[in-house]
Parts: C-alpha cells; sequence; structure tokens
C-alpha cells in the first residue's frame, strides 16, 4: 500500500494508514490493511480509508468533518481520525485500542 502515514492538512495529523501502522508498530493487531479510499471516501467525505481485520480507520481533512461522521453513526473519533473496531474484539480490547489511539493522535 502505497499510502502516506501524515498529511499537511489540519494538526499535521497521521492519516488513516499512519494510524493503522503506528498501531502495528506499538505492538496492537492490525492485520491484512487495504486501502478503500476510492471505495468509501467520495460517499463518507474522508481523505483516506484503511481497513484491516480489527479497525477501520478513516481520516478527514478537519476536526469537524471527522466529529460529524462519527458522531452520526456513533463511532470512536479523536481530531481527525475516526476509528470502527471490528465486531469480533471484546470492549475490553476496545479499551485499549482507544486508549493506543489517544497517545498516537495527539
Amino acid at each position: 500500500m502505497a499510502a502516506t502515514a501524515t498529511r499537511g492538512g489540519e494538526l499535521g495529523a497521521l492519516s488513516a494508514r499512519g494510524v493503522v501502522s503506528a498501531l502495528a508498530a506499538a505492538g496492537f493487531q492490525a492485520p491484512n490493511a487495504v486501502d478503500t479510499t476510492a471505495q468509501e471516501c467520495p460517499a463518507s467525505g474522508c481523505e483516506q480509508s484503511v481497513v484491516t481485520d480489527t479497525v477501520r480507520v478513516k481520516s478527514f481533512g478537519t476536526t469537524a468533518r471527522a466529529q460529524n461522521f462519527a458522531a452520526a453513526r456513533d463511532l470512536f473519533q479523536l481530531e481527525t481520525i475516526v476509528v470502527e473496531f471490528a465486531p469480533p474484539l471484546s470492549e475490553q480490547d476496545r479499551a485499549r485500542y482507544r486508549a493506543e489511539l489517544e497517545v498516537l493522535v495527539r
């Protein structure tokens, strides 16, 4: 996958690919990453979308866009990043991912 890890947008934030790569580097499971930007971003308004077996991560150009997308779907959102967890992940695992995402994104 030739997507970039950071982008020049608001806050110089991590892209969806950057978040997935950072999770994997921190020892979290994020196998089988697939860039779904072309399929998902036209409808969602995101700049990049990456799906793995454990998470679906979207990066948006602004925090407001990420907030609007996440709120309408009850998804986890930090700044310009929105994360949807795979159904098999336990609540305990989701909490671990959320805590790591707080560190990575902020």
